[in-house]
């Protein structure tokens, strides 16, 4: 990523005609900036901060759909907290999702924050100004919980940004009663341990029925006056798939390893179970979404047409964490399309899941919202496509309105390393997928490949170029002319709950080489080639498999001037250097080594989605090219015993029963 470029300065005018500037100015500065808040907060951001900062429009609300509740007769205050960019928060279903859910509720106010730029960071602490929430300009440090949603782990600087400048210590133990709850969730909680000095709470699992809960039993406690530490306890032990980090005791080996965790008070859960929304039909689904009013990564309505994936991809943290698969209707999609279209006026429908050609129907489902919107002028879009035989079926539903270019992930551009990490897709099956996009006026398609995948050879990477030129060549046959095509080749980081989480990673001059090697593959002139950069990759896998050391190089690392890590003209290589060097912490040791299958890993505080079972039998199975059948072929493969769901003879279902009180 990079960063946004500069708008214009926003109107400096006088909000109050009947006022002078000087008049205005004098009554909001009578008062000290970091008391400010609602209005008057607003009122000094727009004549002393915005007109210097860019895209000011992104700092001030206001939006069609957003929420605004009343602070007085509000039971608990959130503040939901996206720990990137509004452009890239916005854009993020989850955020949406809560922002819907926390709403719905009678007596929950929720309200969005996200992190600041840094020319605005500069700003604020210029002028002693509070980070703040968009809906009503209240500072952080007013609201009962701060719950930040974080997608990946080079969030993990900017959460520090927010919670100081919303005036909250950074660390856990340092807070008090008068503090808001640090809460953590998203598919960077699965391993929470490099950030839990700085988080009360890490929820685990899908969040929908969790958020209700937790707030609905935070209202309850509030009134009793509890200490921090016995409100903690409680919300732990009485609230299933709450993990508060300062009541796990975490040891270490001498060299560095996990030698065990264990619950430091009785009755708390270990491991603690993850949550999973059972009735994904009915799960709420918010239609009237804020509006940007400036431009995001995304803009479409989308609707979350499946969750959970049936194939298991073995390098993939979502598939396997986010099991079972569940499917919403064609009827509850065409009406959430409908409601949502009508709230926001987008002229895009993104349906979106990890797979959505995996869906049920998908061809015939597209027809109907086809049907529906593109008479309107309302183009259908879907993430990056599995390969298969119903991918052929679908460029010509998206070809009735916009031709975007076509999306694949194939990873791997062998059908032997595909066995591997479990993708078993033929050269044939994309070829065809693609000169059917061909045929309906699709002359644009965009790669995605992975860097170095275990038991990836140089072979692999020189197929990549050979792919991507038969797939450009491949339009010649129903067009006359080669396809443009985009190499886009990210660096495999090995997640924790895959089967590859106990899989080495490449050093950075490793991962050099073969980007080098993909570039000199892709010589024909219609290919162009994107690389993920390798220092923004390294620093991943530090914190991807990190454990709770990691908490004192962050934070060092922050104080050094780290924030933005996932943007490649961000990131601040040499604070990183420093903090790892100052807390004595190799990050060689985190990121690249493989782990024994009998080592205990830093996240076993959170339970897996999978069995450790599953886990080792697929990590072993990939070594052996032996590919595992998908859950969507039930009728003709035994159960693989994965036990996320009902077919597993050995599941059970952690997160049935509520806890006793």
């Amino acid at each position: 990523m990079t960063a946004p470029s500069p708008n214009q300065p926003s109107d400096t005018s006088s909000p109050h005609p009947l006022r002078t500037k000087d008049e205005e100015d004098r009554q909001v500065l009578s008062e000290r900036p970091a008391n400010l808040r609602g209005k008057s907060l607003r009122a000094f951001l727009e004549r002393h901060v915005l007109p210097h900062v860019q895209t000011p429009a992104q700092y001030l609300g206001g939006e069609l759909n957003q929420v605004v509740k009343d602070h007085a007769t509000a039971k608990v205050k959130v503040a939901l907290a996206f720990p990137d960019t509004y452009a890239m928060g916005m854009s993020s279903l989850g955020m949406k999702i809560l922002y819907h859910v926390w709403n719905e509720q009678p007596g929950t106010l929720c309200e969005r924050v996200f992190a600041p730029w840094p020319d605005f960071e500069a700003r604020l602490r210029e002028h002693g100004l509070p980070l703040y929430s968009l809906e009503t300009f209240t500072p952080l440090r007013e609201f009962d919980v701060v719950a930040f949603s974080v997608a990946y782990e080079l969030g993990f600087a900017n959460l520090l940004t927010m919670l100081d400048l919303g005036g909250i210590p950074l660390r856990s133990a340092q807070r008090d009663a008068s503090h808001p709850l640090a809460i953590l969730g998203g598919h960077a909680a699965f391993n929470p341990e490099p950030v839990a000095d700085f988080i009360d709470i890490v929820c685990v699992g899908e969040g929908e029925e969790l958020a209700v809960e937790l707030t609905a039993r935070l209202a309850e406690l509030k009134p009793l006056g509890l200490s921090r530490e016995e409100l903690l306890y409680r919300l732990a032990r009485e609230v299933r798939g709450l993990y508060v980090p300062r009541f796990y005791r975490v040891e270490h080996a001498a060299d560095g390893r996990v030698a065990g965790v264990e619950a430091a008070r009785p009755q708390l859960p270990l491991p603690v179970p993850r949550r999973v929304v059972r009735d994904f039909e009915h799960a709420p689904f918010p239609t009237r979404p804020p509006v940007p009013y400036v431009e995001t990564v995304f803009e479409r309505y989308a609707i979350e047409i499946m969750r959970g994936c049936v194939n298991g991809c073995r390098f993939c943290q979502a598939g396997m964490i986010v099991r079972p698969q569940r499917q919403r209707s064609p009827e509850r999609i065409l009406e959430l399309a409908k409601a949502g279209y009508e709230a926001t006026g987008f002229d895009e429908i993104g349906l979106l899941s990890l797979s959505s050609s995996d869906y049920a129907g998908i061809a015939e489902l597209a027809k109907r919202l086809n049907d529906c919107f593109a008479p309107l002028g309302v183009s259908l879009s879907f993430p990056s496509l599995r390969v298969g035989t119903v991918l052929a079926t679908l460029p010509k539903e998206l070809g009735r309105t916009r031709k975007a270019g076509l999306t694949i992930a194939p990873e791997a551009a062998t059908e032997r390393l595909r066995r591997v990490i479990n993708k078993p897709v033929s050269d044939e099956h994309l070829l065809a997928a693609c000169r059917e996009a061909y045929r309906h006026g699709f002359d644009q398609v965009k790669l995605y490949f992975m860097l170095g995948l275990p038991g990836e050879t140089d072979d692999d990477l020189r197929a990549i170029g050979d792919l991507a030129a038969r797939i450009s060549f491949a339009r010649m046959e129903v067009r006359g002319r080669k396809a443009k095509v985009t190499v886009s080749a990210s660096n495999f980081v090995p997640k924790p709950g895959t089967p590859f989480q106990w899989a080495p990673m490449l050093s950075k001059d490793e991962w050099r080489r073969r980007q080098n090697l993909v570039r000199e593959s892709c010589r024909l002139g219609t290919i162009r080639c994107k690389f993920h950069d390798v220092e923004v990759s390294y620093l991943e896998g530090v914190f991807s498999r990190g454990d709770r050391r990691l908490g004192a190089a962050l934070e060092s690392a922050w104080r050094k001037g780290a924030r933005f890590d996932g943007w490649d003209d961000q990131l601040k290589l040499e604070a990183w250097q420093a903090a790892f060097r100052e807390c004595g912490l190799d990050p060689d040791w985190f990121a690249l080594r493989e782990r024994a299958l009998d080592e205990t890993l830093p996240w076993v505080a959170v339970s897996d989605t999978v069995s450790p079972g599953f886990l080792k039998r697929e990590w072993a199975k990939s070594r052996e090219l032996r590919v595992t059948p998908s859950c969507a072929d039930a009728a003709k493969d035994p159960c693989q015993l994965c036990d996320a769901c009902e077919r597993s003879p050995h599941y059970e279902r952690k997160d049935a029963a509520p806890p006793a009180r």
